[in-house]
C-alpha cells in the first residue's frame, strides 16, 4: 500500500514538473518571438496637475486648462518610447475662455541597464497656465473686500520638467518586470516584485511676463527670471501581477517614499514622506490588447504646490503588435551583439 502511495506521489510530481517545464518553454518561445515584433499603443489620459508659484512666502496654485491629452507608446526589443500631446483634431478639451488655452508635450524612454537595473527618463512641457487662486492673490495686493470674478491667465508661461528614475529589482528581474512598464509587454505569468528606486526631478517655470485678466492684456518689460526647483525621492515597495483566466490580467504597485525638495535661489526647502502607486487592468491575446489604469502620487506636504507633481492620472488605451521589417531585425541583432 505504501509503495502505491509513493508511486502516485512520484507520478504527480513528474506531471507537475513537466507542466512547469512546458510553461517555461512557452514563455521562452514567446519572448524570443517578441524580439521581432513592434508594439504600438494609442490612448487617452485625464491628468490633474498643479504647479506652484511662491509669492511673499505664500504658494499660489497654477493650473493648465487642458485636462485630456492623447498618448502613444512604441516598443521594439529594449527600445521603449512614449510621447503625448493634445492635438487640435481630437477636440476633446472644452477650454474655458476665462482660463485660456494650454498645450501639452511629453516624451519618455524606459530601458534596462542590466537584468535588474531599470532606467527611466522623461521630459514634459506645459504651455499656457492660469491662476487658480486669483481672488486670493488680488486680495493680497488690494484688500480683503476684493470680490471680482475671473482668472489671471499666463498664455506664454512654460513649465518644463525633467524627470528620471533608477530602480533596482531586489526580487524579480527584467523578464518579470517588463509588463509593469506599460501595455506594450504582454503579462505572461503571476509575478511579485520588490524594488528600490531613486527618483529625481528638475523643473523650470518661465515666461510669466504676459498676463491676461478680464479681457485686458498686460506686459512687463522687466527681466523675468525663471523659477527653478528640484526634488529627490527614495522609493521602496513592490508590485503584484495576476493573470485572470486566459488573457485578462491586473497589476498593482505601491511605493512609499522619502523625499527632499528645494526651490533654487530661495530659502525654501522641505523633507517629507509620500506614496507613489499605480494600478492597471487589461486584456492581451498576444496580437492586440487594451486596458485602463490609475496613478496616484500623494505627498504629505503643507506646501504641496511649490513643486510640480501629478496628484492623479487616469488612462485608457488600445494597441496591437506586428512583425518588424527584416532589415530592422538584422540591424538590431548587430547592436544586441555589440551590447553583449
Amino acid at each position: 500500500m505504501k509503495e502505491k502511495i509513493l508511486s502516485c506521489f512520484l507520478i504527480c510530481f513528474s506531471l507537475l514538473s513537466y507542466a512547469q517545464e512546458i510553461d517555461e518553454t512557452q514563455e521562452k518561445k514567446y519572448v524570443e518571438e517578441d524580439k521581432n515584433k513592434i508594439s504600438v499603443v494609442t490612448g487617452l489620459s485625464y491628468i490633474h496637475n498643479i504647479f506652484g508659484l511662491l509669492y511673499q512666502d505664500k504658494v499660489f496654485r497654477l493650473r493648465p486648462n487642458d485636462a485630456f491629452y492623447t498618448e502613444f507608446f512604441l516598443r521594439y526589443r529594449w527600445l521603449d518610447v512614449s510621447f503625448s500631446f493634445a492635438p487640435k483634431l481630437t477636440r476633446i478639451n472644452n477650454d474655458d475662455p476665462e482660463k485660456g488655452k494650454s498645450k501639452y508635450f511629453n516624451v519618455g524612454f524606459t530601458f534596462f541597464l542590466s537584468p535588474k537595473l531599470r532606467q527611466y527618463v522623461y521630459f514634459s512641457e506645459v504651455k499656457g497656465l492660469y491662476f487658480q487662486d486669483t481672488k486670493e492673490f488680488m486680495r493680497l495686493i488690494y484688500d480683503e473686500d476684493y470680490n471680482e470674478e475671473g482668472y489671471l491667465q499666463f498664455p506664454d508661461a512654460k513649465y518644463k520638467s525633467f524627470k528620471g528614475e533608477t530602480s533596482y529589482l531586489w526580487l524579480g528581474n527584467k523578464t518579470d518586470y517588463r509588463s509593469f512598464n506599460n501595455m506594450t509587454y504582454k503579462p505572461l505569468k503571476d509575478v511579485f516584485i520588490v524594488s528600490t528606486g531613486l527618483f529625481y526631478q528638475y523643473n523650470i517655470l518661465s515666461d510669466l511676463n504676459k498676463t491676461i485678466y478680464q479681457g485686458e492684456i498686460f506686459s512687463e518689460s522687466a527681466d523675468d527670471s525663471p523659477s527653478k526647483d528640484f526634488r529627490i525621492a527614495l522609493r521602496s515597495g513592490g508590485g503584484v501581477q495576476k493573470k485572470i483566466g486566459g488573457n485578462w490580467y491586473t497589476i498593482v504597485e505601491a511605493y512609499p517614499e522619502l523625499y527632499y525638495s528645494k526651490l533654487i535661489g530661495e530659502d525654501f526647502h522641505e523633507f517629507n514622506v509620500g506614496l507613489y502607486s499605480n494600478a492597471r487592468m487589461g486584456y492581451d491575446n498576444g496580437k492586440w490588447f487594451f486596458g485602463g489604469g490609475f496613478q496616484l502620487n500623494w505627498i504629505n506636504s503643507s506646501n504641496e504646490n511649490f513643486y510640480s507633481t501629478t496628484q492623479w492620472l487616469f488612462r485608457v488605451g488600445v494597441g496591437f503588435r506586428f512583425n518588424s521589417p527584416t532589415f530592422v531585425n538584422r540591424n538590431f541583432d548587430r547592436i544586441d551583439h555589440i551590447l553583449k
